[in-house]
């Protein structure tokens, strides 16, 4: 892959990541778009950035059993599954981040 189609990717793919973020935040969260995460690890005793990074490592556990498997997926590709990875990588950010 050259640089060119390697930032016609990347554009693609954050595009993708945006839609899909705000799409899903605004299913799932009230005005404080990270409520979920403080909701859900105050509930199993801890807090969103242990709720978030326990959503990371399900999403990866899920692609290794999709990656070594010969079946396609019933429900989320295996693409909607590394974007679902890259956007709680930018959530896990702004969780850590948010009272900077």
């Amino acid at each position: 892959m050259t640089k060119k189609e390697q930032i016609a990717h990347f554009g693609y793919i954050t595009g993708e990541m945006e839609k899909v973020l705000f799409s899903k935040g605004d299913d799932y969260a009230n005005t404080d778009r990270l409520s979920n995460f403080k909701l859900a690890g105050a509930i199993t005793g801890g807090n969103a950035r242990t709720n978030c990074l326990n959503l990371i490592a399900t999403k990866v556990a899920r692609l290794g059993v999709l990656l070594n498997s010969d079946k396609e997926p019933n429900n989320e590709s295996i693409e909607d599954s590394v974007l679902d990875l890259a956007n709680y990588s930018v959530l896990l950010w702004m969780i850590i981040n948010e009272n900077k």
